[in-house]
């Protein structure tokens, strides 16, 4: 090491400047909610010790439990150090030894942990939003957890000879029901504070101002020594629920924590002044039904929150369904309108598809009765002849038979192509599908001097779809490529259309030589009303694309390198595993060309 960074090193060392010690942020958030934890758990402590009936740290309720299981169910095990702390800080104010005080603090942590762990095994939420969660608190917080801290801190207190072995029973009773009163009262309260949506809305705070102002009276008239007979007093002493269950229908958890609170804290304070009912008996005796009257007030009010929370859940949930299901049945009846209208411009375009080949359907059809005309006259001429020329008579007539069979067929394919109905998908060739359209074409393509070349995969296989729209698909792509190459001279007419099959789907390509598209007509190429024809219009592509993306397919444009423009329609196959489609098999590619 140089003298100069050895220097640099041991500089604050020997001049004794001390360097600002950075805090991080999660260490600052810490300190914060340690010393808001601490904070609530002293003053909760102390609220505790204010009973006139406590000794060694025992007394009818003690909130501070119920702070320190909300602390570590909050944040976390991270909090442990701050509810000792604090347990220590508290118990030592009680005039016990410090040893004790330490030994009462570590119970209640010990025990703290405990109800925590209990809970998060129960899958309890802090939102305390189910009735499940209400139940839990009760039982492993209110009821299991103080077991652990009432049998540590007597038998700290024992062994510290602040409790004689004839008391230890009425300590610990004492003990376990200040700890499980107060989880009941305070860690209600404690878990609400703070948390999203716990704010009231401003139009109740009015409300809720009303509910606490009339819930003095019940509780001057109970614990004001009002000079009513004692029988009296005790009736009065459940004035007091329908207040907690009105905070509890109309405020949730916080508000009937928040008024049950409010009600422990007067009746504790009256209490170990002397006034009201809990303070005409022996210590132990009020003590013990002080716990009763808190725990009723509480497991009332916490039980009916929890129970509204959850059925306003449970409305909110089913109102989303209904509205999901709405939602889905008018997005089906969308749906079904959709395909309806698209079945419709289909029809509607293939229409318009037949009408422009006329002329092309009008030569396959005057062909064959051409044919026919020319054989029957040859049969009549055949009838004459002496001897008649039985086998060339018969030969007319299988000749008449095949014209009349092809005459038919063109007629067939008009009629599906022009019949209205709702599409059907069912397994088919695509190969055979193709050839038949192709055969439409390519008249009307000869006559425009338009080369046409149709080159058909030699093993097929199955797809799924309706076969009189895949088939107004290819017819769409091949008139529109014969429309793109007639402008062209007549050695640049060229269109091909090729079919080809991988593992999982089918392919029909449509090449043309045209004059190509521009990237502004590329992107509108595919919407409704958008053409690039002088006539037309613009829905053949757009009908072409919703027919494909109905059978799960795709239909895109690609330019050619040597210009012109490149349609290919992916197909889904119906089989991926078959390999060959019975019944349609090529040993060699099928080619032919106008």
């Amino acid at each position: 090491m140089s003298l100069g960074a050895l220097a640099t090193t041991t500089m604050p060392f020997l001049t004794g400047v001390k360097r600002p010690i950075k805090i991080s942020s999660d260490m600052r958030r810490w300190l914060i909610e340690a010393g808001i934890v601490f904070i609530a758990y002293y003053l909760a402590g102390r609220l505790g010790q204010a009973s006139a009936e406590r000794s060694s740290n025992l007394g009818p309720v003690w909130p501070a439990y119920g702070i320190a299981l909300a602390a570590l169910l909050r944040c976390g095990n991270r909090m442990i150090p701050a509810v000792a702390a604090a347990a220590i800080a508290v118990a030592s104010q009680s005039g016990v030894p410090i040893i004790v005080a330490v030994g009462q603090a570590m119970s209640s942590t010990i025990a703290a942990f405990t109800g925590s762990w209990l809970l998060r095994k129960f899958s309890f939420d802090c939102s305390l939003s189910r009735f499940r969660d209400a139940f839990g608190l009760v039982l492993l917080g209110g009821v299991l957890s103080p077991i652990v801290s009432a049998s540590l801190g007597t038998a700290v207190l024992y062994l510290g000879n602040i409790e004689p072995y004839a008391h230890v029973w009425r300590a610990w009773l004492v003990y376990w029901m200040g700890d499980g009163t107060g989880v009941l009262l305070a860690t209600p309260l404690a878990l609400s504070i703070g948390r999203s949506g716990w704010r009231l809305e401003f139009d109740r705070v009015a409300e809720y101002a009303a509910l606490i102002a009339l819930l003095f009276v019940p509780c001057v008239a109970i614990f004001g020594n009002l000079g009513l007979a004692p029988v009296g007093e005790d009736c009065l002493t459940f004035s007091v629920l329908p207040f907690t269950m009105w905070a509890a229908i109309r405020f949730g958890v916080l508000g009937t924590a928040f008024s049950t609170g409010l009600i422990a804290t007067l009746a504790t304070i009256a209490t170990a002044h002397g006034y009201g009912p809990f303070a005409r008996s022996a210590a132990f005796t009020n003590a013990v039904l002080l716990d009763i009257f808190y725990a009723v007030l509480s497991v009332t009010g916490i039980t009916l929150a929890a129970l509204m929370a959850e059925r306003v859940r449970a409305e909110t949930q089913r109102d989303e369904l209904i509205r999901q299901q709405a939602a889905a049945q008018a997005r089906e009846e969308a749906e079904n309108k959709a395909a309806v209208l698209r079945d419709e411009l289909a029809h509607l375009s293939r229409v318009e598809m037949l009408s422009a080949l006329s002329g092309a359907l009008a030569h396959e059809i005057n062909q064959p009765l051409a044919a026919i005309r020319v054989n029957i006259e040859a049969s009549l001429f055949f009838l004459d002849k002496k001897p008649m020329p039985i086998e060339e008579l018969r030969g007319a007539l299988v000749d008449i038979r095949e014209d009349s069979k092809r005459a038919g067929e063109v007629l067939k394919q008009v009629r599906v192509l022009l019949k209205k109905g709702v599409a059907s998908h069912q397994d088919l060739e695509l190969n055979s599908a193709v050839e038949i359209v192709a055969k439409l074409v390519q008249f009307s393509a000869l006559k425009r001097g338009i080369r046409l070349d149709i080159m058909l995969a030699p093993q097929t296989k199955p797809v799924r779809g309706d076969r009189v729209q895949i088939q107004q698909v290819v017819m769409n792509l091949l008139m529109n490529a014969c429309d793109a190459v007639e402008s062209r001279e007549k050695s640049l007419r060229y269109v091909r259309l090729t079919t080809s099959f991988s593992q999982e789907k089918a392919v029909v390509a449509v090449m043309d030589t045209g004059v190509g598209l521009s990237d502004g007509e590329m992107e509108h190429l595919f919407e409704p009303f958008y053409t690039t024809k002088k006539s037309g219009m613009g829905l053949g592509l757009a009908i072409c694309r919703s027919i494909v993306r109905a059978h799960n397919g795709t239909l895109r444009v690609t330019q050619n390198p040597e210009g012109g423009s490149t349609f290919v329609v992916e197909l889904p196959l119906s089989r991926p595993e078959l390999m060959d489609w019975q019944g349609a098999a090529t040993s060699q590619e099928v080619r032919f060309h106008a």
